[in-house]
């Protein structure tokens, strides 16, 4: 199984402090989430999967997918045909399609960090030109990610000057690992379909990730291609119809999110006078409440 004995020593995380200016607000999380490192938790849905009685190929790259009758797969070791295809290869696959890059370069860049009994909250650090989540990962070590403009920051360690708590809270770190990189960050509307294949997760859109919800995506829409696709695959419908069901369902549970996302990042890149407002405003209960539920995906 997924859950149960196997993340439960994990670190709940029952809150998010979001840090603008001088000013801090506390949004609640209930239920409480688990702070899961990411290799732990593909390697627990590899062995769900290979459990369920899939045939899982490891170190492979899918050089191409065509469609014909049939879905025809060319990789590094061999080909074969599928029925039915889903891209879950991310948003910088070759499968996926891309897009014109915007006018300002985003980057991302990632280092876990060993700090002493961090808090159990995800705290977000937001500066001119981007922020920076801290979230434990264990009793005594931080995962830090950053999103920031390409003209406001190039490595982790200047990310974490460009916040004073930040800075003052990061002096003793140590680091765990070499900080990751990626760029460049783009956003667009989410699609559910490319050449045949049905799109889960990234490759199908790409939330904010101060939204927190980015994983919880990928799992709830690849569940979501899989239900869509049992009627083609039990011959009772099309691969049209099911492609059909699959966006219309996407679109009413995640959408709203991938919207509302969207114009947090516009409002975070209001004037600092309103921005003061804005996070004063986020700061009340309801609203606080409201923010969180509106970036989540509306699974009941």
């Amino acid at each position: 199984m997924l859950g149960g004995q196997r993340f439960q020593d994990k670190p709940e995380i029952t809150a998010s402090r979001v840090f603008f200016g001088k000013k801090t607000i506390t949004l609640p999380i209930s239920p409480c989430a688990k702070s899961i490192p990411r290799y732990e938790l593909d390697l627990a849905l590899l062995e769900a999967a290979r459990e369920a009685g899939v045939q899982a190929e490891e170190s492979v790259i899918v050089r191409e997918v065509q469609q014909q009758n049939s879905f025809h797969v060319r990789t590094t070791d061999k080909s074969f045909t599928a029925r039915a295809v889903v891209n879950a290869t991310g948003r910088w696959s070759q499968l996926t399609p891309h897009h014109a890059p915007q006018k300002e370069k985003w980057i991302g860049l990632k280092a876990h960090f060993q700090e002493d009994a961090p808090p159990m909250s995800t705290d977000l650090y937001f500066f001119d030109g981007g922020y920076c989540g801290v979230q434990p990962v264990s009793p005594n070590a931080v995962n830090a990610c950053a999103m920031v403009r390409a003209d406001a920051a190039r490595t982790l360690q200047e990310v974490l000057s460009r916040h004073p708590e930040l800075r003052a809270r990061s002096r003793d770190w140590q680091p765990l690992f070499a900080p990751v990189t990626t760029s460049s960050l783009y956003f667009r509307q989410p699609q559910t379909e490319h050449r045949g294949m049905f799109m889960a997760g990234d490759a199908a859109g790409f939330i904010d990730p101060f939204a927190g919800d980015g994983i919880s995506l990928a799992l709830h829409s690849g569940s979501l291609a899989a239900e869509s696709l049992a009627s083609f695959l039990q011959a009772k419908g099309s691969l049209v119809e099911s492609h059909l069901q699959y966006r219309k369902t996407y679109f009413k549970r995640f959408t709203p999110g991938f919207r509302n996302a969207a114009r947090l990042r516009m409002l975070l890149s209001a004037p600092a006078w309103l921005n003061s407002k804005l996070i004063g405003l986020a700061g009340t209960g309801p609203v606080a409440r409201m923010l969180v539920r509106g970036t989540r995906a509306q699974i009941s």
